[in-house]
């Protein structure tokens, strides 16, 4: 499998930018870095802290580059990603071996938000408004979905899996790691349980709160709608989480609405960054393998 989207990769550096080949070829030994900012609206309604990964060699007269937003799970904030050095040594392999284009990775903060909008905390708003426009004016990334692609890990992944349903105009591919998209009810283990924004008017966690934003309720709207988002899905076989199977049942519900585009793996692990640490290079490989795709596509229509 890899060997098949590695050969459908073999353009995908000239189509995303000229500079990725010949960076790699000049033997450039600038570092990658990741940078902290921030996002306030004008009447400071709302405020989305975030980190960006800039890959060795970035020049922002060599833009517009790929974008690839990352989701952290429930608990966690904008740090999460940013200290994942597996991740980024993955990316500037992927770029030196010319398997992936030269990118730029956001990594947004929203504890505990699961990527949904609340009154105080409209996660999802902040992510699809606030963060894509604040990014477009202060970063030369590309704004169409044959340039973005965006995953998470575990509630990240839930929220990463609602995005592309609800907003497939805005992303070409997605990643789902170990993820918390729980089919009809999350297990009593989950954060999810827990979290304030699945709780009714009693302040416990509610069935019905949980259902009315939840895939399922998504799926309707999201196959009436000519666009495809294809997914790599990863969970480990012994999450106590049950990811592997909720991984499964997505992929059994989405697989007969877009054959080609959906990638299950189910790897040696638990609910741990093993899941992601062991599977990043493919899903990297698969997500910008379907942008190059689809950017040539575009071109020749």
């Amino acid at each position: 499998m890899l060997r098949r989207i590695a050969l459908r990769l073999g353009f995908a550096a000239i189509l995303f930018s000229g500079g990725v080949t010949a960076a790699a070829a000049s033997g450039q030994n600038s570092e990658w870095r990741v940078v902290p900012d921030r996002i306030t609206t004008a009447d400071d309604t709302r405020t989305l802290p975030y980190n960006v990964f800039l890959p060795a060699g970035y020049d922002p007269a060599r833009g517009p580059y790929p974008l690839l937003v990352l989701l952290h799970g429930a608990g966690a904030d904008e740090q999460f990603w940013a200290g994942q050095f597996r991740l980024w040594q993955a990316v500037e392999a992927g770029i030196k071996a010319g398997r992936l284009p030269r990118l730029i990775a956001v990594m947004p903060g929203s504890r505990n938000s699961w990527w949904l909008d609340r009154p105080g905390q409209p996660a999802e708003s902040a992510v699809v408004e606030d963060l894509l426009a604040d990014l477009t004016a202060k970063y030369p990334v590309m704004a169409t979905r044959e340039g973005r692609a965006i995953a998470g890990y575990s509630a990240g992944a839930y929220g990463a899996l609602r995005i592309a349903m609800r907003h497939p105009g805005l992303f070409g591919a997605a990643t789902l790691w170990a993820p918390a998209t729980y089919y009809d009810i999350p297990p009593q283990l989950s954060a999810a349980r827990r979290a304030r924004v699945f709780a009714g008017r009693d302040g416990a966690f509610s069935l019905e709160a949980w259902a009315a934003d939840n895939w399922p309720s998504l799926l309707p709207g999201y196959v009436a709608q000519p666009l495809r988002v294809p997914l790599f899905i990863a969970a480990g076989d012994h999450d106590r989480l049950e990811t592997a199977f909720e991984g499964a049942m997505l992929s059994k519900t989405l697989t007969p609405h877009q054959p080609d585009e959906i990638e299950l793996r189910v790897v040696d692990g638990g609910h741990t960054m093993r899941v992601w640490e062991t599977t990043v290079d493919e899903a990297l490989t698969f997500m910008f393998s379907h942008l190059a795709r689809q950017s040539l596509a575009q071109r020749q229509d």
